[in-house]
């Protein structure tokens, strides 16, 4: 799965997912795809899709753009990644 970063969009720390509730995701960037032309312009095209990982976890999902909510970085646990989770130790 390819992506292409970009922090000015994406530039929360985590973000809760619709399908997902519970858990605090890391988005890496938009989903991309080669098309046509990309064997000798080497661009890839934006699905408008995301490539978006659970924290605490290392496997890539395509989500859905307008699935994804910034959330706060006081609002999950930084070890587990579970929304509401406060045993990462940090003072809230």
């Amino acid at each position: 799965m390819n992506y292409e970063t970009d922090n000015d969009t994406f530039s929360a720390d985590a973000y809760r997912v619709d399908r997902y509730d519970g858990i605090a995701w890391s988005v890496y960037g938009w989903e991309t795809e080669p098309d046509e032309d990309t064997e000798w312009t080497g661009i890839e095209e934006r699905t408008g899709r995301v490539v978006a990982v659970m924290i605490g976890d290392d496997r890539r999902f395509s989500i859905d753009v307008d699935e994804i909510h910034a959330i706060d970085e006081d609002e999950y646990c930084h070890e587990c990644g579970q929304i509401g989770c406060c045993h990462d130790g940090r003072e809230r």
